[in-house]
Formats: C-alpha cells, structure tokens, sequence
C-alpha cells in the first residue's frame, strides 16, 4: 500500500500556537525549528540550553535561553533536538522528572525511540518531525518558501490527538509544503538513517579508497585521479540529477561511451556478496539493537570514534588528498 503523505492543508497552525514549546538543545536543526516556529506565529518558544556558543547565538536569535531543567517544565510540546549519542544521559539526567503532565513529545531522529532507550511518562504523547535535511537548510527553504522532504510519525498516542500536534508542528517548520511530509516510523527513518551509515556510504568511500589504489599504482598522478574522483563535484552533479530525474534516466546525460560503460557492468553485477553483506549489517547489527547498546556506552563510543579517525588519516587516499589540497591552496594564494 502506499504511503500516507500529508500536506499544508492537512495541518492546524493553531494547534502549535496555542502551545508552549520547549527546544532541548539549539544546535543546527534547534535552531534552524525554533526561528521557523516564530516565523510560523508561534510566540510561546523557549529554548533549553547550557550555556555555551549555541546558547550565545539563541541570544543574538532574540531568544532567553535557560537551563534544560527548566524548559521542560515549562514546555507542552518537547523538541528533542541534540545529538542521539547524548539523548539518553540527558534524558534521564535532566529531562524525565521534570516533563509536564500531559505533554508531546517530538523528535527529528527516530533512533533513541526507536530501540526504546528513553524512559517515556505513561502519559506522553510521541511523535516523530524528522527533516531529510540538515538545519540551515531547513531554515533557509523555509525562508524561500521552498519544499524540503520529511518524515512523520505517531509512535504513542494517549491524547487521541498526537496525529494533529504532530501535523501542526510539521506545517509550521515548513515540512508539509510542496510534495508533503511522509508517514513514516521511528523504527524505519532509525534503520534506513543507520544503513546508509554503516553499509551504503562506507562502500561508497571504499570503492574512491580502491580506485585511487589502483590508479595510483598505474602510475597515473594523483592530482589526475582526485580531480577526476570528486574534486571536480561531477559526483555532485550526478547526484543531484538522480534526486531531480532517477538514477537511470540521468545517465541520458552522459556520453554514449559512459552509459554503455556504466549499464553494461552493473547490468552483470548480480551484487549477491554485497547483499548479503548488507542484509548482515541491518539485521544483526543495526535491527538487533546490537548497535544501539555498544552506541549508548558514551565511553566506548568516544574512544573507538577516535581511533577510526586515526586509521582513516592514515591511509594513502587520505594523505593523497591533503598533499593535493594543500597545492591547491598554495595556487590560490600567489
């Protein structure tokens, strides 16, 4: 069955105007929400951070930031808005015994509800608002009036009315507009947001890993390579056309040499090992909750984060690249 897709037209505006929102955390997509909802009429904003530059900027934004503590208190509706990997501490450290009775809770990352590492009221609504979209340009299509993509959720729904807070905040962010927002799940946007991760997009910088490997041990300069890989953005500039036109139909753009070149190899790639090697990652590592268990031990997280970085910063590709940049650089500036 498809999907439901909900629109403007679907939302009461008044619903969220009618209500105190409290922001927890005013990073990028806080901030990018809150001056949306203001824009969207929405007066009863209060933002909920420590203080440090993000809770600068809210006073340059024209906000009173306080403590976490007591933004909550304050707030009908919780937007959840810090990093996944913190939800959790903060959650139990400041959050849960001060929650209003009654209240909504809204998230823009299904993770931490999805594999239920939040210590939820019984009488708390939660929904889901999740931009497919980094802030600034959430903020910035907000302010052009352009469409952005994103997922909506009801993950509880004790009030009988989850569904129309969670249209309402949607519409005033600017996420109903145009094509509309997507019904969708915490469990879904968690698991697809967590694939790309962990399967799609380390493949994907595998594959640049192996082709600069082998190009450079033919000899070819790494200057050639890089700026044929990605340096030029012609990956950027596909990508954009498989989002505007389909991932087969923008390769009407391509030379004749390259589409045969493109479809005659993938068309013999029965892609089986890499199946399978996907299917292992999201079911038993991501579906499991495998992952969201080792994630939730900050310590650990932090430490292994660290050392991919230093692996990573080792390899040829990567010391390629800085030698190239820094040329590049250098002939910028004479």
């Amino acid at each position: 069955m498809p999907v439901k897709i909900y629109h403007d037209n679907d939302a009461d505006l008044n619903i969220v105007r009618s209500k105190t929102v409290a922001f927890i955390g005013y990073g990028n997509q806080g901030r990018a929400q809150a001056l949306n909802l203001r824009d969207s009429d929405v007066k009863n904003i209060i933002i909920g951070n420590i203080d440090d530059d993000y809770a600068k900027q809210a006073r340059k934004d024209g906000f009173n930031p306080v403590s976490i503590e007591e933004a909550v208190r304050q707030g009908d509706i919780l937007m959840l808005l810090i990093p996944d990997e913190v939800q959790q501490t903060v959650w139990n450290e400041k959050v849960r015994k001060n929650v209003k009775p009654n209240s909504t809770l809204v998230v823009a990352s299904g993770y931490n509800v999805a594999f239920n590492l939040l210590d939820l009221p019984d009488d708390m609504d939660v929904v889901m608002v999740a931009p497919r979209m980094i802030g600034a340009g959430v903020r910035d299509r907000y302010v052009q009036n352009i469409p952005y993509p994103c997922f909506v959720s009801v993950e509880k729904d004790v009030s009988g009315k989850a569904l129309a807070t969670c249209l309402s905040v949607t519409c005033a962010i600017g996420g109903s507009r145009g094509n509309g927002a997507v019904s969708s799940s915490c469990r879904e946007e968690a698991g697809i947001d967590l694939f790309a991760e962990q399967a799609i997009w380390p493949e994907i910088m595998a594959v640049f890993r192996e082709a600069y490997n082998v190009l450079h041990e033919a000899g070819f300069s790494d200057e050639a390579i890089l700026f044929d890989m990605y340096i030029s953005k012609e990956p950027a500039e596909t990508f954009e056309r498989v989002a505007d036109e389909g991932l087969f139909k923008q390769l009407k753009h391509h030379s004749q040499t390259s589409q045969y070149g493109q479809l005659s190899t993938v068309n013999r790639y029965d892609g089986k090992e890499l199946r399978e090697k996907f299917q292992r990652i999201l079911h038993d590592n991501i579906l499991s909750g495998k992952f969201a268990e080792k994630w939730s031990n900050t310590k650990w997280a932090a430490e292994q984060l660290a050392k991919e970085w230093k692996e990573a910063e080792k390899s040829p590709l990567a010391q390629a690249d800085e030698r190239v940049r820094e040329v590049l650089l250098a002939d910028k500036k004479k």
